[in-house]
């Protein structure tokens, strides 16, 4: 049984924002004193926190809705934190990865300047992602939104290179025009309904549909669609996302692959299926998945940057999630969601392998590498296991939600789009079979002959969870479908969630 539950679900947002506030102050302590450890432990004992919180939330509430409203005010005058089944799925993937991703960075950023810096915007980071899962309030969302963006823009531009600084710039330019799309939206749907309120807008934004959408709705829906598109990376406004991987450390990459793009697409769930009802811009999703998968895909294939592939493997990935949740069924949208989660598991397992690979070797370019599989036998399992997951082979992860994805579009009468998108899967097999030829096969690199081999097995304990969680959601299949099911069901019956905000 859960622990009192009374507080759980403020408690997962409050703790990171603690925990950021906190850290330098505990920061300049440790330092004077020459014990940085204990700051490094306060952090992740913040994660962990954070994840217990979740988890107790998920436990009790689980197949059901709850509402905490705060203050006492109840919705829509007050704001509430809405505990469903999409906030949970997506609290728990953002909270899991970033645990993992924190136990990482002990090992991986322990030479780093500025870690008490770096710490704080990681746990900024953490509680923008979870506010967005959990609130209830659309303005909230944007500001959650806000607050893991600025976290991020100083992130990436962490190692103050001049491809850091000009990753972080370009991130900022596109990310803040995303926002002020996103705000807008916000504006035009206030304007129109006179609430904030998710479940609220929902009401009066089918009451103001009866008889079609008026333009002014379908603006802001515009708005708020190509502000989350900026946000997840999605073709055509990719162009920050391959920089920003590449010039941020490893941590807040992997972070940002398992995290924030997943972030941007429950927002966009959330406005797409609760507030305007499902299929108003199915085939817009289908489209836009498989222009963005196709493409991410052909351009990942004239990568030899090893961060800069799988940049543009994740957009791909993306692709393959909008897909399935523009195809309309039950199918298409468990896979998509399953998608979702296992996209966050083994791009995060890919990212984490990939800074073992640039630390020990110092060097992204796969052109410098070669040989590796003898010197990092583990790492090069795991790898393999990785990037069979993430073409589509069984019996791991991506098998399941891929097929699932392609043969609900088979379901649903799509069957040339459907092709189309499993023709992508032999684009994935081509960029990253090349990748794991280069850099574990073959005679050995520039960067390779001098290596000793040693392993650092504190890195690769994250990794070895994840090649775990890549196998258990391949073999047991059910456990994903499981895992969506409560996210599905409010998706396809948005009145279960006004019901539970307004009983």
């Amino acid at each position: 049984m859960p622990i009192d539950f009374f507080h759980s679900p403020i408690l997962v947002i409050i703790l990171p924002l603690i925990g950021g506030f906190i850290t330098p102050g505990i920061s300049l302590i440790a330092d004077r004193f020459k014990k940085t450890i204990y700051r490094d432990y306060l952090v992740f004992g913040f994660m962990a926190a954070t994840i217990f919180f979740i988890i107790n939330t998920a436990i009790y509430t689980w197949g059901d809705i709850y509402v905490y409203p705060l203050g006492g005010w109840l919705p829509p005058l007050g704001i509430s934190v809405v505990i469903d089944g999409l906030g949970v799925l997506i609290g728990l993937i953002v909270a899991s990865i970033s645990l993992l991703v924190l136990y990482y960075s002990l090992r991986y950023m322990k030479d780093a300047k500025r870690l008490s810096q770096f710490y704080t915007l990681m746990l900024f980071l953490i509680a923008g992602m979870v506010g967005v899962a959990f609130t209830g309030d659309i303005f909230n969302l944007y500001v959650f939104f806000e607050i893991m963006s600025i976290a991020s823009y100083a992130l990436i531009a962490f190692y103050r290179t001049s491809d850091s600084i000009e990753a972080s710039l370009k991130y900022i330019i596109i990310g803040s025009l995303g926002t002020g799309f996103i705000l807008t939206g916000i504006v035009l749907l206030y304007a129109m309904t006179g609430t904030l309120n998710i479940a609220d807008l929902a009401v009066r934004m089918s009451i103001i549909s009866g008889e079609g959408f008026p333009l002014l709705s379908l603006l802001a829906l515009g708005f708020l669609l190509v502000g989350f598109g900026m946000k997840v990376g999605m073709i055509p406004f990719h162009a920050w996302l391959p920089d920003a991987y590449q010039g941020a450390p490893i941590p807040v990459t992997t972070i940002m692959a398992g995290g924030t793009g997943i972030i941007g697409i429950s927002s966009l769930l959330r406005v797409v299926f609760i507030i305007y009802g499902e299929g108003l811009v199915n085939n817009l999703l289908l489209g836009l998945g498989l222009l963005t998968m196709i493409i991410g895909a052909l351009l990942a294939l004239k990568q030899y940057n090893l961060k800069r592939l799988l940049a543009y493997s994740s957009i791909s990935q993306i692709g393959y999630v909008l897909f399935g949740l523009g195809i309309g069924n039950s199918l298409g949208l468990s896979s998509g969601l399953y998608h979702l989660m296992n996209k966050a598991i083994f791009k995060s397992l890919l990212f984490l392998l990939a800074g073992i690979i640039i630390t020990k070797l110092r060097t992204d370019d796969m052109r410098k590498l070669g040989g590796l599989a003898s010197k990092m036998p583990v790492t090069a399992v795991f790898f393999a296991v990785g990037s069979l997951a993430l073409v589509g082979i069984p019996p791991l992860n991506g098998f399941v939600s891929k097929a699932g994805i392609i043969y609900g579009g088979m379901q649903a009468g799509h069957h040339v789009l459907s092709i189309i998108a499993a023709f992508s899967a032999t684009l994935t097999v081509i960029y990253i079979l090349r990748a794991f030829i280069l850099i574990f096969l073959g005679e050995e690199g520039t960067a390779v002959k001098h290596y000793s081999g040693k392993r650092d097995y504190h890195l690769l304990l994250p990794a070895f969870i994840l090649v775990l969680a890549c196998l258990a959601f391949g073999i047991f299949p059910n456990l994903g479908f499981n895992a969506v099911a409560g996210a599905e069901e409010i998706l396809l019956n948005p009145s279960l969630y006004i019901q539970a905000v307004f009983p």
